[in-house]
């Protein structure tokens, strides 16, 4: 969020349990047009190889935003 503010464009990318925080810090500083994409949760204890088939899949939208 500190990179959006200095005017560096940037994609949040959170799990789906934390998209709603997400969304909420984002409004509460004032920065309710920040661009957030989700993917599965959790990402913690996840093998690697699942981690980059997720990240894959949201590649394409993180682009667009």
């Amino acid at each position: 969020m500190k990179l959006e503010a200095a005017g560096r464009p940037t994609v949040l990318v959170a799990t789906g349990e934390f998209r709603e925080l997400a969304d909420q810090t984002a409004h509460d500083l004032g920065m309710t047009d920040l661009r957030v994409v989700s993917v599965a949760h959790p990402i913690g204890g996840v093998d690697p190889d699942e981690i980059r088939r997720q990240a894959d899949s949201v590649v394409d939208e993180v682009l667009t935003l």
